[in-house]
């Protein structure tokens, strides 16, 4: 028998290296990176048995915009609702508004619960996207919580979601300093004491004072976790890239955002939906317009015209719209407050006076069935009758896209004109020196600290969803901006009727 050349012998050693690389798994997993479109055939690729059930498209309906999917400027349940199906956080909530597991699978918490110390399941992986220098998803680690957090404080971001979580040992003092240091050379933090990462599975997480909602803080969309490769230089280069049930495809034109099914969510298996549309509408009859044509099947918040015009004085829907849709009141309410900007041209003095009208337009609110749409405080009395020339000729207020702001800026607006003042809204978002009235909106769990007056006047709106009779499985809680899908059953795409 011949012996083997040295040609022979390095084929040979190739092919057995071959062999055992080709067995390895690999540390990170390859997702579908098939595009979205609106028909199955041009859809994600979808498994054998996902062909033989069908296509299943779920279209919901929103009035507020969504501008981005970055978790820390989720400000409206619409963003919050829309952030849910791409990220999740070290917890979640259920149905019932109780705690399990999230990305965590577990967690720890010592005597007087001050520390939760939290093991992260290893089968989580981010989505597939260009943020990543393979584009390939990887494995969700332990320093991208931490990272997460650090960034809660970022000058460059809302505050919303740092005051939340003050409580954490040393993060009020990170928070100072990112947003009063300019200069990052001149910072001594080098991150947040109370956040500790022992090794790339377990975070904890060391509170000033025992705090019974923290897990709770922790399910809220404020608190989603996602990978640092998704932060650009940049606040508006950010990629929506998370570990949730959904991933984020694009962004229509016309205002419509799509996501197809995570097949790597660790949970896959019962999610039935292979695609969600989520289209923006500016108004109201062109969002119902659209659910009766069979486009939309679900709105998750009924916005102040259609409660008039679908509910009953009692609260149902109407008998005519029973057949084909069904209402559902998960007890949650937003909080709108109408607040005084003290660093505008108006006085303390004309604030006080627009809040001893408030009472005059309560007529507003008897216009919505069984409190669905209702005054929280009431100020001021028709018989305390200020004078005219106490008012501005002209009242300036922020720019909202909130229907429910809208239309009641619309009714206060007529009490100023019998003062001989009116009310303007400008194209102006934030508040500024020309703008002495401003709306915020509050949701449970997530709390607004960072205003020092109080509100002149507040208003809670109850939410109501509505949705095609077709639909099982669609679950709320007591938080408005709260939605699973992950349960839905619906047809397939070409068996739902118009």
């Amino acid at each position: 028998m011949k012996s083997l050349t040295t040609h022979h012998k390095l084929l040979i050693v190739l092919s057995i290296l071959f062999l055992f690389t080709g067995c390895k798994q690999p540390e990170t997993v390859v997702v579908d990176r098939s595009p979205t479109a609106a028909a199955p055939d041009d859809s994600v690729t979808t498994t054998s048995a996902d062909d033989q059930a069908g296509f299943r498209q779920l279209s919901i309906g929103e009035l507020q915009p969504i501008h981005t999917l970055d978790p820390l400027f989720a400000d409206k349940a619409s963003s919050m609702r829309a952030v849910q199906l791409v990220y999740e956080g070290l917890t979640r909530l259920n149905a019932q508004g109780n705690i399990v597991p999230g990305i965590a699978k577990s967690w720890q918490v010592n005597n007087d619960s001050t520390e939760f110390t939290f093991t992260i399941r290893q089968d989580i992986y981010y989505h597939d996207n260009d943020a990543f220098s393979t584009g390939t998803g990887r494995r969700l680690k332990a320093s991208d919580v931490k990272y997460v957090f650090e960034r809660m404080a970022k000058i460059n971001v809302p505050p919303l979601a740092a005051q939340m979580f003050m409580n954490i040992s040393g993060f009020n003092s990170y928070f100072q300093e990112q947003r009063m240091v300019y200069n990052p050379e001149e910072r001594n933090l080098t991150g947040i004491d109370g956040i500790q990462i022992p090794n790339s599975r377990t975070v904890t997480f060391s509170l000033n004072d025992t705090d019974p909602k923290f897990l709770h803080k922790l399910a809220t969309p404020l608190a989603a976790i996602y990978p640092s490769e998704a932060v650009g230089k940049s606040v508006t280069d950010f990629k929506a890239v998370g570990t949730g049930p959904f991933k984020f495809s694009k962004r229509d034109a016309d205002s419509t955002l799509i996501f197809s099914k995570f097949r790597n969510y660790y949970e896959s298996s019962a999610i039935n939906i292979n695609r969600i549309d989520i289209k923006v509408y500016s108004s109201e009859s062109d969002l119902f317009q659209s659910m009766s044509k069979g486009d939309l099947y679900l709105l998750p918040q009924l916005g102040p015209q259609l409660i008039k015009n679908l509910i009953t004085d009692d609260g149902q829907l109407r008998n005519s719209y029973t057949n084909r849709y069904n209402l559902q009141k998960p007890g949650g309410s937003t909080i709108y407050a109408m607040r005084h900007n003290t660093n505008s041209t108006l006085s303390e003095a004309e604030a006080q006076n627009l809040k001893s009208l408030m009472s005059d337009s309560l007529a507003y609110f008897n216009q919505f069935p069984d409190r669905t749409v209702s005054p929280t405080s009431t100020n001021g009395s028709q018989s305390n009758r200020i004078s005219s020339d106490s008012l501005d000729s002209v009242i300036y207020s922020s720019y909202s896209d909130n229907q429910f702001v809208r239309t009641f800026l619309g009714a206060f607006s007529q009490v100023l004109s019998s003062q001989n003042s009116s009310l303007r809204m400008l194209q102006i978002r934030a508040p500024s020196r020309d703008t002495g009235l401003f709306f915020t909106q509050h949701y449970p769990l997530i709390s607004v600290k960072e205003w020092s007056t109080s509100p002149l006047f507040r208003f809670s709106v109850q939410q109501l969803a509505l949705f095609r009779s077709e639909i099982n499985g669609l679950q709320f809680n007591q938080h408005p901006w709260w939605i699973d899908v992950r349960g839905v059953e619906l047809p397939a795409a070409e068996n739902m009727t118009n």
